[in-house]
C-alpha cells in the first residue's frame, strides 16, 4: 500500500484521484492539502478523507504519507515538489512540472538522493497507444513531416473576455497556452524523434502578459514538425505523421483516442484506439505506483520517459525564447 495526499482541489485532482482507483487500488488516498480548512474540507469528504494539511511543511513531516501528487499552479510546482522530495516523499507533478530544465535537473537530483521517485502527470506517455504508433513508424518509410495541435476552448476564456484574470491566463503563475496545452504536442515529439535542431515559434498574447495561442516549428534532420496550440478556439481537424509511404491521422494528440493509415492511394485503415473503458490518468496514476514499489524492474522505463520529460521541458524553454514568452522566474 502507498499512502498519498493530493495538493489542489480542482478538477484534475478529481480525476486523478478516480483514476487511481480504478487502476491502482494499492494508492490509497490519506489526506489533502489546502491553502483553507475550509476548502480542505470540503474536497476531502468527497472521498471519505478527513485529514487535512493547511500547512506543507507539517504535510512534508507526517512519516505516514509516503507520496504526493501536485496539482497547484505551474509557479508553486518547484517549490513543492522540492521541500517534498526532500523530506523523503514520492512527487506526481502535474504538468507542465517546472519552468526551466534547471529545475528539474534539481528536482532529479534531490529525488535520486533521496531515493524517491519524481514523475510528471502527462497521460500520452503511460498509455498502450502511444507504443503502438512508435512500433508503426518504420513502416511509414522515410518520415518528413509532423502536425500535432492541441487547441481547445477554454471554459475560462468567456471569463478572461468579460475583464477578469483566470489563473490559467496569469503570467505571474507561469500559466498560458503553451505550458497547459502545447506541451501535449511537444511530448511526442520529442518522444518520437527527439529534441529538435531547430526551433522557431510565435505566440499569441493576451493582455495579462500570458500567451493564449502559438505555433512552433521543430527542425529535425529530415523531418519538420509543426506544433499548434490555443486556449482561445478549438482544433477540429486531425494530428498527422507523414511519411514517404502514407500518413498516420491521430484525431487528438492529447491522448491519441483513434489512429488511422492512409496510404498514398488514400486507401485507409483503422489502426488503434484508446481503450475507453479506462480513466485517462489511469495509466500514469498505474506507473506511478509501479515506479514506487518496482523500482528496478520499471528502472528502464522510467529512465527513457524522464529523458523525454528533460527534453520536452528543454524545448519549451526554446519556444518561448522563441516566442517572447517570460516568467519571473
Amino acid at each position: 500500500m502507498v499512502r498519498y495526499a493530493t495538493i489542489g482541489s480542482s478538477w484534475i485532482a478529481d480525476a486523478f484521484i478516480e483514476a487511481a482507483k480504478q487502476s491502482a487500488p494499492e494508492l490509497e488516498l490519506t489526506a489533502v492539502y489546502s491553502r483553507t480548512e475550509e476548502r480542505g474540507r470540503e474536497f476531502g469528504a468527497k472521498y471519505g478523507v478527513d485529514r487535512v494539511y493547511t500547512s506543507l511543511d507539517e504535510l512534508a513531516a507526517a512519516q505516514d504519507i509516503d507520496a504526493v501528487y501536485i496539482a497547484s499552479p505551474n509557479v508553486m510546482h518547484y517549490p513543492q515538489a522540492k521541500l517534498l522530495l526532500a523530506a523523503g516523499k514520492h512527487v506526481m507533478c502535474e504538468k507542465t512540472c517546472v519552468v526551466t530544465t534547471a529545475q528539474l535537473d534539481d528536482l532529479l537530483s534531490i529525488a535520486a538522493e533521496q531515493g524517491v521517485v519524481f514523475m510528471e502527470a502527462i497521460k500520452l506517455m503511460h498509455m498502450p497507444v502511444l507504443k503502438q504508433v512508435e512500433e508503426y513508424l518504420p513502416k511509414l518509410g522515410r518520415i518528413h513531416l509532423c502536425k500535432f495541435d492541441f487547441s481547445r476552448y477554454s471554459s475560462k476564456y468567456p471569463k478572461y473576455l468579460a475583464g477578469e484574470t483566470p489563473n490559467i491566463f496569469r503570467r505571474d503563475l507561469c500559466a498560458g497556452g503553451l505550458m497547459d496545452m502545447g506541451v501535449y504536442s511537444i511530448y511526442p515529439a520529442v518522444y518520437f524523434f527527439g529534441e529538435p535542431l531547430t526551433v522557431d515559434a510565435h505566440a499569441i498574447f493576451m493582455n495579462t502578459g500570458a500567451d493564449g495561442a502559438g505555433a512552433a516549428l521543430l527542425g529535425y534532420q529530415d523531418n519538420a514538425v509543426s506544433v499548434g496550440w490555443s486556449k482561445m478556439s478549438e482544433h477540429y481537424q486531425w494530428n498527422t505523421i507523414q511519411g514517404d509511404n502514407g500518413i498516420l491521422v491521430i484525431d487528438t494528440i492529447e491522448h491519441m483516442d483513434n489512429v488511422d493509415f492512409i496510404d498514398v492511394k488514400g486507401n485507409r485503415e483503422h489502426l488503434f484506439s484508446r481503450d475507453l473503458d479506462r480513466k485517462v490518468m489511469s495509466w500514469e496514476a498505474e506507473a506511478f505506483y509501479r515506479w514506487i514499489t518496482d523500482p528496478i524492474g520499471t528502472a528502464d522505463e522510467a529512465a527513457r520517459i524522464t529523458e523525454v520529460t528533460r527534453g520536452t521541458i528543454r524545448t519549451i524553454e526554446r519556444i518561448r525564447a522563441a516566442a517572447g514568452i517570460r516568467f519571473d522566474v
